[in-house]
């Protein structure tokens, strides 16, 4: 049974071994993708990266508005003051709202930064528009009969 067993696993390695010889996968050429496109990958990974720096931030906040809300109470104290103790832990409501308003935050920061991104593109576009409508061809003469621009002997 183990020689089989054995067989069986060199046969099913040997197969991946030729897929790994296979077409290298070449990299994204520089008009694959639009520049929409661009910008939407461009706000998943601000909206995701954000995501862990915004709920920090938020749930600090919070804890400071709870602590004031309940007229500075000793088990309300916010991070890092917190004595474990006497601490009144957050609800699991509590901790909803706190990360879904970090999604949305996380998301407005998003959308800021891909219209902001828009809105440069825009810019330069309107720029080489302007710019091209601007230009003048440089004044080329040329002789309407090309014997008489030779010069007398």
């Amino acid at each position: 049974m183990k020689p089989l067993l054995a067989l069986v696993l060199l046969v099913f390695s040997l197969s991946f071994a030729g897929a790994a010889e296979a077409e290298k996968p070449e990299p994204y050429g520089p008009d694959e993708f639009s520049g929409w496109q661009q910008d939407l990958r461009r706000a998943e990974i601000l909206s995701f990266g954000a995501l862990p720096f915004v709920t920090f931030f938020s749930s600090i906040y919070y804890d400071v508005w709870r602590y004031y809300d309940h007229d500075q109470d000793e088990g309300y104290l916010p991070w890092p003051f917190k004595n474990s103790d006497t601490a009144v832990p957050l609800s699991e409501d509590e901790q909803k709202k706190v990360f879904i308003t970090s999604i949305g935050i996380s998301i407005g920061v998003a959308v800021v930064d891909f219209a902001w991104q828009t809105i440069q593109r825009s810019r330069k576009k309107k720029e080489i528009r302007r710019q091209l409508r601007d230009y003048k061809d440089p004044i080329v003469v040329t002789p309407v009969n090309p014997e008489e621009s030779v010069a007398p002997q």
